[in-house]
């Protein structure tokens, strides 16, 4: 009878201790997958993850443009086709719930879209995933948590916490302002991209205040690249990282780089008589001033025109900042790591609004020619990325992405290029490891 309780007891406080292992793992689990092939590195902590870990979940937001319903589509195939699947989130915007109902409702009840995850959120608008919030991971307990950052005077502001409710996250505050300053485009998640366990990368338009709040939340080291001279000045739309192959150690990946020297050199070496082609995105323009169209510029006949002679200038005094940004990682690479990673050069071109006497500060205001593909997204196997619609430069992103293992798998960027973004400036993907 005595060895009857004690099984019986035994049994109990087993099942108590699964049953609250499991408890904690499906909240963990509502946003995110927990199933994590990689081991996190030890003595680490809290840190954004990069590109070198598995993806556990992407955050989109919902629109009912076609061309962002295409991708989203897209999006959803492939990520049903993968053996492990993230988690797609999708935020869906205070107004287009009845919309995003029809739209989505296809996927309801059906095993091969288990993975989709549908998120009513208090803002009317959810396109830029990327900017409102960043992901926290620690490497030591295996959860994350969502950083709320300043986006004032923003549809969108409110969402983070929104998204912490629902997934049941922590919710990391922004950081305080004064009443009289209000941040700006530096403090957006564009703007706050990994590049190893290590080491951080941010732009010099980020405030002080949401710098000493990065500075408090990781262990990384924090590098500034100077995006001043860009319109919407993110890091994201400079460079990005690509491993060479799943559970990539920090130095087993390169640097994919926009380069405004390769798209120049591309061009001078296109034939004369390449048959010239309008310009298939509008130009960008806010409130107060519209760039000019330069896709001209694109073909050799029209090099020695005075705009793309000044175009010219321009981006070659862009080349020399964002080589001087590349050259301050490869330092921290061989201080952190022991190594310099590969470098991957772009076509990439940037407009600056007005003709100035030097270029390269804050009044150039620049936005990309032609769409970014260093604005891409990686789960792997696959690569995400906006297709150019200048050949030659197609050719030459095709040419840099058939050295590596990946699916390349190209995007109509029309919808985020003509708002001055890209395709990873509308997700945001949340990378995990195993304690």
């Amino acid at each position: 009878m005595i060895k009857i309780i004690i099984i019986l007891l035994l049994l109990t406080f087993i099942s108590f201790f699964q049953w609250s292992r499991t408890s904690e793992k499906s909240v963990a689990s509502l946003c995110e997958i927990t199933k994590d092939i990689r081991k996190c590195p030890e003595n680490l902590g809290s840190i954004f993850l990069p590109r070198t870990f598995s993806a556990r979940a992407i955050y989109v937001g919902f629109n009912r443009e076609q061309i962002h319903l295409d991708f989203l589509e897209t999006l959803i195939t492939e990520i049903s086709k993968l053996e492990v699947a993230p988690k797609l989130n999708i935020f869906i915007p205070q107004g287009e719930e009845y919309d995003a109902h029809d739209i989505l409702k296809k996927y309801f009840n059906q095993k091969a879209y288990s993975f989709i995850n549908l998120i009513p959120v208090a803002s009317k608008e959810s396109v830029w995933a990327q900017d409102y919030l960043e992901i926290l991971f620690n490497t030591q307990t295996g959860q994350s948590e969502i950083v709320d950052l300043p986006y004032y005077e923003r549809e969108g502001e409110n969402l983070p916490a929104s998204v912490a409710l629902v997934c049941q996250k922590d919710l990391i505050p922004q950081a305080e302002f004064s009443t009289e300053f209000k941040p700006g485009n530096g403090d957006y998640g564009g703007n706050i991209e990994p590049i190893t366990t290590k080491i951080l990368t941010v732009g010099t338009n980020l405030t002080d205040e949401t710098f000493k709040v990065l500075q408090s939340l990781t262990v990384q080291e924090i590098v500034e690249l100077n995006v001043d001279w860009l319109e919407t000045g993110h890091v994201d739309e400079l460079l990005t990282t690509l491993p060479f192959k799943k559970n990539a150690k920090p130095c087993e990946q390169a640097l994919l780089i926009a380069s405004p020297k390769l798209a120049l050199d591309i061009i001078t070496a296109t034939s004369l008589d390449l048959k010239e082609e309008k310009n298939p995105n509008s130009p960008f323009y806010d409130d107060k001033d519209i760039w000019k169209d330069h896709y001209h510029c694109l073909y050799q006949k029209n090099k020695k025109k005075s705009d793309c002679i000044e175009l010219e200038k321009a981006n070659l005094s862009y080349q020399k900042l964002i080589d001087l940004g590349i050259d301050k990682i490869q330092k921290l690479m061989l201080k952190n790591h022991g190594c310099r990673l590969t470098e991957e050069k772009f076509p990439q071109l940037f407009v600056p609004l007005k003709k100035q006497k030097e270029y390269g500060t804050y009044d150039d205001r620049a936005i990309a020619l032609n769409p970014n593909s260093v604005n891409n997204i990686f789960f792997f196997p696959n690569l995400m990325l906006a297709r150019q619609n200048f050949q030659p430069f197609q050719d030459a992103v095709d040419k840099v992405l058939s050295k590596y293992p990946y699916k390349r798998i190209y995007i109509d960027d029309k919808f985020a290029h003509e708002l001055n973004g890209g395709i990873h400036c509308a997700t945001n993907i949340s990378y995990g490891c195993s304690p």
